[in-house]
């Protein structure tokens, strides 16, 4: 069966919107795929009508997007569930990536890696901390009995992975070292997604 992915977009409204968008679009997008971008205002709606995105208007933007994540996961379709801030972007083949592991683990969330500001990457290491992982890295299955709460503070993200993986066994969780995103402009290199 071929994964169909569900990008979820929460916005803001800031200009860096349109900067990750394109690199979605600049992404294999499989016909069954499907972006969702989540905001308010008349720029989130326009921009995600020239990329040909479904738009799902939401409230004053608040609690840094997780509410309008969980509300988003409620519209998805998709078999598989990938989230993005508007100030991120992929990375050249990051949907390659991300599809060669959902067929070798189609059934469990998997965690990639992704450049942060400064250059750091994250995940560093192998563990579930608040600060090591990102809810930008993490691909899970739609399945709506195994799908965790986004916390409503900056950490949210990290609340959503945790809760979610207490839906599965122990050790489900997939690490994959390739990196697929980065985070606003510094210390991210140009190309393609860099395996592990």
């Amino acid at each position: 069966m071929t994964p169909a992915l569900s990008v979820i977009v929460v916005t803001s409204g800031r200009p860096l919107l349109t900067r990750a968008l394109r690199s979605i679009q600049a992404q294999p997008l499989a016909p069954q795929d499907e972006v969702l971008v989540v905001g308010a205002g008349d720029f989130v709606r326009e921009q995600a009508a020239a990329f040909g995105y479904r738009f799902i208007p939401d409230g004053p933007f608040g609690c840094w997007g997780q509410r309008e994540r969980q509300d988003a996961m409620r519209h998805a379709t998709g078999t598989h569930l990938v989230f993005m801030d508007d100030d991120d972007f992929y990375l050249e083949g990051a949907f390659a990536a991300i599809r060669a592991a959902l067929r070798a683990h189609p059934a469990r969330p998997i965690l990639f890696r992704m450049h942060e500001m400064h250059g750091l990457v994250l995940w560093r290491r192998r563990s579930l901390e608040c600060g090591n992982v990102s809810g930008t890295q993490f691909v899970t299955p739609n399945d709506p009995a195994k799908l965790g709460v986004w916390g409503l503070s900056h950490e949210g993200d990290f609340d959503f992975i945790v809760s979610t993986l207490a839906q599965y066994p122990p050790r489900a969780l997939v690490w994959d070292g390739s990196i697929i995103v980065g985070c606003r402009t510094q210390g991210v290199p140009a190309g393609s997604a860099v395996p592990a």
